[in-house]
Parts: C-alpha cells; structure tokens; sequence
C-alpha cells in the first residue's frame, strides 16, 4: 500500500482543503511494525505520536497488561500532549502494524500553521484517553473482590455507598474559588496565556458538594464534567450488587466525569465527595463546543483536558497494576 493510501485511510485528512492535505502530509511519515515488536518503552523520554490504521498491540505497565490499541487509535499522546514527556506504559506490536508518526517538529509546523489535523488529533487523544479508561474500569471490576458496604439494610448499591461515606455532611465553607485561579493551578492549563484563561473561565460555573454527596453516578448519562477545585473525590467502580472497589482519590486539578463526555458513553463509575468540596462545572454543550473549536480557548481546553484525563489513567493503570500482582495476572 503506498503512503498516499495509508494517509486516506487514516481518516484525519477526510475533508481537507488541498493546502492542509498536502501540509499534513509533509508533516507525517508512515511506519511499519513487524509482530512483536517494540513501539514504546516505559520511562524513556519522547513527544512522538502514533496514528494507527492497521494491526493492533498491546500496552503493559511493569509487566501487566493494561489495555490493547486498534486501528483508528493513537499512541503516545498523553506525552505530546500533556505535561510529562516520559512513557507511561510499554507498547508492543501484537501483529504487523501500519502506523503514522508525528514528532514534535511536524506538530509544531502544523501549529504554526493552523492546521485543523492539530484540532483533530486533540479531540482524538480526548477520546483515546477515554476509552482507555473504560478498559481500565472493566478490568478493575473483573480482578477486584471489592470492599463490602457497612450497611446491609436492604437499600440499592448507592445508596449504602452514600451512607457509608456521611451523606449529608459538611458542606465546603472556605470562599468560593476563583475560576481562573483553579485553571492557572491545574496542570495542562497552567501555562497558558492568561488572557485565555480568563475567556476560558467564563465558560465554567463553580459548584459546591457536601461530604458524602454524589458527583456522578455510574451507569447514568453524562451531562457535565468537572474539575476538582478544592477538596478530595473518590473513585468506586461496582463488583457486585453488595461490593465496590475504590478505584482513586482524586484532589484539586483532577478531572470527574469528562470520559462520559468524550465518548458519549454512560457513567463508567461513582464519584463521591470524601470531604467538603468545591467543583468548576461545565455543560455537554459547552464540552463539545470546546473540543471542536479551533481558536486559542479551544486549544486550551483540548490540552487541559488531555492532561487531566492522562493524569487519572495513570492512577487507574497503576490500580489495575496492583490487582495483576494480587492475582498473579
């Protein structure tokens, strides 16, 4: 297949005028794997991307197996977009792949040059992010045995949870966070400009939650997602009808509910306030206007998000880590 195909087939140039088909493919190269082959290696220090059309491999973390990757994925996005530039995880070929590769001089072309590839390849990573999570959540829930809830009276699964966590508790009564502040604070969005960041606030609403209280609900739509503003959250996937496995804590900077949105799937697990907490809210409809606008907000929000997205699927990859050694998996 020659390399004009491959990049057809890829489906990131679909639709392109000329001038951003013909700068995008002078900013990537194709790139072939034999079976068993090494893409990534844990630790090393590496911005490249990879856009997968054919073959699939497997990702693992200190020897466990954290996920698969297919065709129409990405691979090595958390680094070229996110704040850490070392490997998360160690990719390897599990048959013959074909791949695209950006490095960060081509992204840094495409960026000079405002090509909508950039915007694409973000709301991808988002995506990618997301899915990934899920498979993380999944294989939590068949490794775990899970924690059983205090109370047995009869009530749902949430229900035990929110008693055994203080429903109704404390509300937050330090000052209502500035939302500019909580976003210059949070990794992914700190360096940006600031007159960004002020235009980029306005479109979030800062919410408080009592200790105990629900953030998101798993298996339920997702309508919003949040940022962890002051306070801590934690992270309960069910096992059964009578055991949850607490999959994280999370604390200011980190991201609740944004997998729901980015894949457009149902809740993939329980939120709950461990302590009275503030949030910075934002809408379905203003995710989606984000993710594809490609303006200066836009790119704010896509690289902020994929920061704090690649954040939480470290914990939850390292969490899956723990388990395999429980097991022996």
């Amino acid at each position: 297949m020659s390399d004009q195909r491959l990049f057809e087939r890829s489906g990131l140039f679909h639709g392109l005028s000329d001038i951003d088909r013909d700068e995008a493919f002078s900013a990537f190269r194709s790139y072939d794997l034999g079976p068993g082959e090494e893409l990534l290696v844990e630790g090393e220090s590496d911005r490249s991307l990879c856009y997968i059309v054919e073959g699939n491999l497997v990702a693992t973390l200190n020897g466990a197996k954290i996920g698969r990757i297919a065709p129409g994925e990405t691979v090595g996005e958390m680094a070229m977009f996110g704040s850490l530039d070392r490997r998360a995880a160690t990719v390897l070929s599990e048959s013959s792949v074909r791949m695209l590769l950006l490095d960060d001089d081509g992204l840094r072309f495409l960026r000079m040059r405002d090509n909508p590839v950039v915007q694409r390849l973000e709301s991808q990573a988002m995506r990618t992010i997301a899915h990934r999570l899920r498979q993380a959540d999944l294989r939590i829930g068949s490794l775990a045995e899970g924690e059983p809830l205090r109370e047995r009276s009869g009530k749902g699964l949430l229900s035990k949870l929110a008693s055994s966590l203080g429903l109704g508790g404390a509300r937050p009564r330090t000052p209502t966070p500035r939302i500019t502040t909580v976003l210059r604070n949070t990794p992914g969005f700190g360096t940006r400009d600031d007159s960004v960041i002020d235009r980029l606030a306005a479109r979030f609403e800062v919410v408080a939650v009592a200790q105990g209280e629900a953030v998101v609900n798993e298996g339920e739509y997702g309508e919003e997602a949040f940022i962890v503003a002051e306070g801590r959250v934690a992270v309960y996937r069910s096992i059964d009808r009578d055991r949850v496995e607490r999959i994280a804590h999370l604390g200011p900077g980190h991201v609740v509910g944004a997998v729901a949105l980015a894949d457009r799937g149902g809740r993939s697990a329980t939120v709950r306030a461990i302590e009275p907490t503030w949030l910075l809210r934002i809408t379905h409809e203003t995710y989606r206007e984000l993710e594809a606008d490609l303006g200066a907000e836009g790119r704010a929000f896509r690289r902020g998000m994929i920061d704090a997205l690649a954040a939480q699927l470290r914990l939850a990859n390292e969490h899956v880590v723990r388990l395999s050694g429980r097991w022996g998996v």
